[in-house]
């Protein structure tokens, strides 16, 4: 049985006749694309069966435990102790979400354990999304109780992403570097975001790289992807290129543009008249979703497929290498 076959089999127990599924956002249709799996050692890691067994476990604990279901006043609860998300205002998804609640109730209950420091108080495990959207309409929220360890806190935190959309690249290296500052050991953050020791290390230093007022203003920009991120990281080390991407997310036409953009218009910022001096450029699908990342610096030239591209199509273009260049020197422009 796969892994996530595993964890959806957990999710659907039940305890006192509630069903205590994962429910964060609406069912999928038949017709959606595929879920995109996480790229290079985050997908294998994925599969380990270390992972499998370590997953299993805490979610027996945190869901087929509970038994009892109550009504709380969503003021009385607390987001984790751990932010794992940057806020952006036009999530058209949430107001989906929302008004799937608003119309059918909440159907499945969120998982909260007495608050650690404020007595009468209560913390989410998962559920966030349900929190925000039964809080947001003004209703009572429908929870689980259940005492649970700052660890099992933020494994449970971890698994919630994995089964909902995707964190983007920069919200995992922000959540992976939260959960060192706060002193969480590595294994634990290796666990809590599905990924390995190589692929962690990244993640914090990309984080501790930019500042994070910046990547607060940025937002999640979730077509940039892991290159570009670290990508600005590097061009963040030097001086100048640092004052320049810090003028440029300071503009306060910038908030006006989507998260992707703002975080493009940041990059060429840091990259302009700098020694690495990297060109970025994009191909888009015709649906509008990048595709594609064309990188020029003063010594190499790169086109880099993004993660979720069909894997045949970027052989394809590999195997029309030579006609192209054929075509390109029939139609008789001068070399450089």
């Amino acid at each position: 049985m796969s892994r996530r076959d595993r964890i959806k089999d957990l999710y659907s127990s039940t305890a006192d006749g509630e069903k205590l599924a994962m429910a964060n956002s609406p069912a999928p249709r038949p017709d959606a694309p595929r879920e995109r799996a996480p790229a290079g050692p985050v997908r294998s890691m994925g599969l380990a069966l270390d992972r499998m067994q370590n997953e299993t476990r805490v979610l027996q604990e945190a869901l087929v435990a509970g038994t009892k279901v109550i009504e709380i006043d969503p003021d009385l609860v607390d987001v984790s102790i751990i932010r794992d998300r940057l806020s952006e205002a036009d999530d058209a998804s949430f107001e989906v979400f929302k008004q799937a609640i608003a119309n059918r109730g909440q159907e499945v209950p969120i998982l909260v354990r007495p608050h650690s420091l404020a007595e009468g108080r209560f913390q989410v495990a998962y559920g966030h999304r349900r929190l925000r959207a039964v809080r947001a309409l003004g209703r009572k929220v429908r929870a689980v109780v259940r005492d649970m360890s700052d660890v099992d806190l933020v494994l449970a935190q971890g698994l919630e992403n994995s089964q909902r959309q995707d964190l983007s690249y920069i919200e995992r290296a922000l959540f992976a570097a939260r959960l060192a500052d706060r002193g969480f050991e590595r294994n634990v953050i290796i666990d809590a975001l599905a990924t390995d020791k190589g692929e962690l290390s990244k993640l914090i230093s990309v984080a501790r790289s930019i500042p994070e007022a910046m990547i607060e203003i940025i937002g999640p920009a979730p077509k940039a992807g892991r290159r570009r991120w670290q990508a600005l990281a590097e061009l963040l080390k030097d001086a100048r290129s640092r004052r320049e991407a810090e003028k440029a997310a300071k503009d306060p036409d910038l908030i006006k543009a989507d998260t992707d953009t703002r975080f493009l218009r940041v990059l060429s910022a840091a990259a302009k008249n700098t020694a690495l001096s990297p060109s970025v450029t994009s191909w888009k699908t015709p649906a509008g979703r990048i595709a594609a990342t064309i990188t020029r610096s003063n010594k190499s030239i790169n086109l880099a497929f993004d993660a979720g591209v069909e894997p045949r199509f970027a052989d394809f273009v590999a195997s029309q290498l030579d006609e192209l260049y054929n075509t390109f020197l029939s139609r008789g422009e001068p070399r450089e």
